[in-house]
């Protein structure tokens, strides 16, 4: 092979390589920016091709013992920033705005991959449709009578869970796939997921410490859908807070519909599980009321729970505050460029679940049209 054979071949790679890049960029760029239909979303990728991915990934990563969202983003981090060095250090000094373009350019190329990776392993569930339409929600359901009735309701059950659940022993983390596994599965299937998933046991992550600093519950590794679940939450959260994540590897992306899995599912359980799930829809219920209503319902609620609400806002206290609003803000931009309008708002619309649809009214045993 001659000289201008090669040349001509290198030439031709080259452009192959640049169309791939600007493929992946322009793919990126249409899927944040452009809209797609959620019936398309929720028949072809949330009903099939997800499922598919989910069991793939879950059936690898569930038998891994260490997060591999650390390896991603430490390892990322490190292999960007020594690629970077490197680079800069070797091109002549006349050459460095060149090449420093270049390397930011190939940087835009790894993060293009990267989202449409995101997008496919998990991502695209923010865009199905609203779990809302699916289980006969009604807005009038949702006033101030309605929801002061069901607090009152949600309360007696809160107590009648702390008092059957005194005395019994909290099940740790790695406990959970067993002790509120088949509930979730039940869940699943109510809402009509198929294939349902069985619970993933929640891994420590290295970011448990900002986790703490932050007042971070948990999250979802979207590209591996390991379960993350912050060790400092207390015994009684750490149900509700796993089939929150849980719910959000099953399908749920949305935070409102990934709390009421969590709270259906916890109500599905033993009454330790029970009360996890009350002890998560009480204080928001009775919050959504205006505040001359508040005092009295209060005074309602056990000393028990009543302490335990105390513990949570003492945990959440010894957060960092502008750590914890850095988290926040973030959260909230990153919701709303996956098309979560509320952003973190979108975290107490659980009510409009919870009071609002067939399913949420039937977990109250005394409510109308309860179980």
């Amino acid at each position: 092979m001659g000289p201008s054979t090669t040349r001509q071949s290198a030439k031709q790679a080259g452009t192959v390589v640049l169309a791939v890049r600007v493929a992946l960029v322009g793919s990126a760029l249409a899927l944040a920016l452009l809209p797609l239909p959620r019936p398309f979303v929720e028949s072809v990728y949330a009903r099939r091709l997800y499922p598919l991915i989910r069991q793939l990934v879950t059936s690898v990563t569930r038998h891994v013992d260490v997060a591999l969202f650390d390896l991603l983003l430490s390892g990322g981090l490190l292999v960007i920033s020594a690629w970077w060095a490197v680079r800069m250090l070797r091109v002549p000094r006349g050459g460095r705005v060149r090449e420093l373009a270049r390397l930011a350019g190939l940087t835009v190329v790894v993060a293009a991959a990267l989202y449409l990776m995101f997008l496919a392993t998990w991502g695209l569930n923010y865009r199905r449709e609203a779990l809302a339409t699916r289980l006969g929600y009604s807005d009038t359901r949702v006033n101030a009578g309605e929801i002061e009735a069901l607090a009152a309701s949600a309360i007696r059950e809160l107590n009648r869970a702390y008092d059957e659940s005194e005395h019994a022993t909290w099940p740790q983390l790695s406990d959970l796939p067993s002790s509120l596994g088949q509930a979730f599965e039940r869940t699943q299937r109510h809402l009509g997921v198929s294939p349902v998933m069985s619970g993933l046991v929640p891994q420590r992550s290295l970011l448990t410490p900002y986790f703490r600093r932050a007042g971070i519950d948990g999250m979802v590794d979207p590209f591996f859908l390991q379960v993350l679940v912050n060790d400092g939450v207390l015994p009684f959260e750490r149900p509700f807070v796993t089939a929150h994540e849980w719910a959000h590897v099953a399908g749920f992306a949305h935070e409102a519909e990934a709390n009421f899995v969590a709270w259906v599912t916890c109500l599905q359980g033993d009454e330790r599980m029970r009360y996890s799930g009350w002890s998560f829809l009480v204080p928001r219920l009775v919050a959504a009321l205006p505040p001359d209503r508040q005092p009295g319902l209060w005074e309602t609620v056990g000393p028990g729970a009543i302490a335990d609400f105390a513990a949570v806002r003492a945990r959440l206290n010894r957060t960092i505050p502008v750590v914890r609003r850095t988290a926040r803000r973030l959260n909230d931009q990153y919701l709303r460029a996956n098309r979560v309008a509320s952003g973190i708002a979108s975290y107490g619309e659980v009510l409009q679940l919870a009071v609002g649809t067939d399913l949420g009214r039937a977990q109250w045993s005394d409510a109308p049209g309860g179980r």
